[in-house]
């Protein structure tokens, strides 16, 4: 099946934009993109995505940008275009991962920017007024 955007910063931009999960973010998919995410994504990124993996503390590696920094406002779709082509020093892995999984890949990787919670969870946390104090 065909990719609609291309390999080029324009192409990524307008995934950025565009771009949507066909994946419903449910805990059974978080939980299924968390072991294609151990399994491909940990080594660099490290288990909560904070740049902290094997390949950067044992292998001497760059990190790649965190979860909770640099890349906690990621969209969905500059993510699985990243999946798809690869981005910096971060390979392609379309190759090893299917469409479906890399979307998985991606919902697990908005739950670790969403500090371990389903999106919808943090969106009714960040509604929820806060107690008055007393």
């Amino acid at each position: 099946m065909p990719y609609a955007y291309p390999n080029t910063t324009e192409g990524y931009e307008a995934a950025g934009l565009n771009l949507k999960s066909p994946v419903e973010m449910t805990e059974a998919t978080v939980a299924q993109g968390k072991i294609i995410y151990t399994k491909f994504c940990q080594h660099c990124h490290g288990e909560k995505g904070d740049g902290d993996g094997a390949v950067v503390t044992n292998g001497q590696h760059p990190p790649p940008g965190a979860y909770t920094g640099a890349l906690k406002d990621l969209p969905e779709g500059k993510i699985f275009h990243t999946l798809t082509y690869g981005k910096g020093m971060m390979g392609s892995h379309a190759s090893q991962l299917n469409k479906e999984e890399r979307w998985l890949v991606t919902r697990y990787v908005q739950y670790l920017q969403n500090g371990g919670k389903l999106q919808r969870e943090a969106a009714v946390a960040e509604a929820t007024p806060a107690p008055a104090a007393n």
